[in-house]
This record gives structure tokens, sequence and C-alpha cells, in this order.
């Protein structure tokens, strides 16, 4: 199979186009036949070397984790799934990963994807996996948010943040959202109700509370200077665990409020929900769709900071 890979850690530049065998699944496995893919920030982590253990230290090493694609095979006792169905999901963030979605196919857990709906399309559905997925087990599992909540997401141009305004209303919430002076539009375009320049107002000064959850996606504060803003019972929760925040959980045992970080999970439960919530018409901001063979100038790009939306892999067509 074709694959965008790397033979060591080092410059993004080094990626390349490469001829692998294409993989069998395994008892409890499908194979994906790839069609879209999407850029994340863990890809030039890994690259680098700056963060290994978020795949497996296998090389030639073909990165790139969120998917959506078509069925193309199915391993001994998989029922759920059958050869021709569309699907979609993420690979798990961790040394499982032997081998990512910017190849011709990947293969993983039957009970880790999804059924894409007919109305979606394979880029919309691999550009909100992951980061959809990463905000709902914060803000519904760790956050505990719901119907009525009230909501603060710190980082809400971001790929995690965008993506949370979204499901935070589907659960029901009202958003609060802070973000730079540039993406203010952008970011009551994706449903805010209220949107925070960062640039012009003091976020942990002037936003009025209290919130039932202070999501920060953007790992920009920490529970000892947010909780003022919260309610009574309320959470903190960031996605960067740091020794701060482990100090912080402790210190909030004597308290009212709570400090809860996420590692997300490929669940098939989770990203049904999420692939009804983008038939419904949920928003995922796309930036851009580049063909695989450029997933260097997309890296770079994202690693800029400066974009609005997420940058899709197209995989089908890009070799």
């Amino acid at each position: 199979m074709h694959a965008i890979a790397t033979d060591s850690y080092g410059p993004i530049e080094q990626l390349k186009r490469v001829e692998l065998p294409t993989p069998a699944p395994a008892a409890g496995q499908v194979r994906v036949t790839v069609h879209a893919s999407a850029v994340n920030p863990a890809e030039l982590k890994v690259i680098t070397g700056e963060v290994k253990f978020l795949h497996g230290r296998e090389f030639p090493m073909v990165l790139g984790y969120d998917f959506s694609g078509v069925v193309d095979a199915v391993g001994a006792g998989v029922t759920s799934l059958a050869k021709g169905d569309e699907v979609f999901g993420f690979l798990a963030y961790g040394n499982a990963t032997k081998r990512g979605a910017f190849a011709e196919y990947v293969v993983c857990p039957a009970d880790s994807v999804a059924k894409k709906p007919a109305g979606v399309t394979h880029v919309v559905a691999a550009a909100a996996a992951t980061p959809a997925i990463t905000a709902l087990q914060s803000l519904r599992d760790q956050g505990r948010l719901g119907r009525g909540g009230r909501v603060l997401i710190i980082g809400a141009s971001g790929g995690v943040g965008s993506l949370g305004i979204g499901v935070a209303k589907k659960l029901g919430a009202t958003v609060t959202g802070v973000c730079s002076t540039h993406a203010v539009e952008f970011v009551k375009g994706l449903g805010a109700d209220t949107v925070v320049d960062r640039k012009k107002q003091d976020v942990l000064r002037d936003v009025e509370g209290p919130f039932d959850v202070v999501f920060d996606a953007a790992a920009a504060h920490s529970w000892g200077a947010t909780r003022h803003l919260l309610a009574p019972g309320g959470t903190y929760v960031t996605t960067l665990p740091s020794g701060t925040m482990v100090l912080n959980m402790a210190m909030s045992l004597f308290t009212s409020t709570r400090v809860r970080f996420v590692i997300v999970k490929a669940l098939a439960a989770d990203l049904a929900t999420l692939g009804a919530w983008l038939d419904e018409g949920m928003k995922v901001p796309v930036e851009s769709t580049i063909p695989v063979r450029d997933v260097v100038e997309g890296i770079r790009r994202m690693a800029k900071g400066e974009m609005l939306g997420r940058i899709a892999v197209d995989v089908a067509g890009g070799f």
C-alpha cells in the first residue's frame, strides 16, 4: 500500500511516500480503505520526537490519527460491521498504533469506529473525529455538563475548542468562548452565545461567572486562576495534564469544585453520537483540504497556529 512515512525522528520535511505491505485485520479488527484524514498537533510532536509515547516506535513510521473511509475486510468475530460499510474514527494515541492514517489502509478494533451517516462527507467526518470526541468526553464525562449548564471554553478557536462549542450546544449548554481578536466572528459563527476577545479583555478579571465547567482547551490557565469563575460543584477541565494540575487536583478535594483532565478514547458509541450530530448539521470548521502528498505543508501551517478550522487530508486521491 501507499503511505506517507518517516524513517526516523526528525524534521517534518523527511516525510515521504513509501510502499508498505497491506495490513490484515486480526480477530475483532476491521481494515478500512482511507478516504480522508486530518492534521493534528500530535503528528508534529511525534515526528520531532518531542512526545514519542503517542505512537508506536516502529519505522517506517506512518502518522495520521483521524480517518474516514470504507470497510475493506473484517477480522474473525466481527459482526457489527461488514465490508462496504462507510465508517469513521481515530486511531489510539499511544504505543498500540503502529501504522497511521496517512496511508491507503488502516487496521483498528471494530468497537473503536462508527458508521458514517450517508449525508456526512468523509472530509467532515475525519476532521471532526478527534477534537469533537475529546470535547465530548471532556464536557460530558469529566465536566458533567448537561442541559441548562454554563461553560467557558478557553481556546474556542482551536481544534478542540472550536468543536467543543458545537458539542456543548448539543448537550444543551450556554457557551462563552474565549479567543483572539481575529477569531471573534469565527467563534460566533460556530454558535457561541458570548465571545470574549482575550486581546481586549482580561479573562480572569472581566468574565462574569459562575460556570458549571471551565474547559481550558488551550491549557492557558490553571484551576487556581479560574476557580473563582466556577459555580459550587463546578469543574475545571483541561486537555494537557501538568505537575501544577496534579497539585490542583489534590487541593480541590478541600473545595466545592473539581479538577479533571481528559485522555481521549475512541469509543464506537461516542462516535455514533457524533455522527448523528454531524448529520443534524453540527458545524465542523474545515479551513482547507490538501492531498496527502502535501501533508508536510499542512503540518507546517498548523504549527504556525494562524488558521481557523482544521486542515483535512485527501488520502484516497492524494498520493
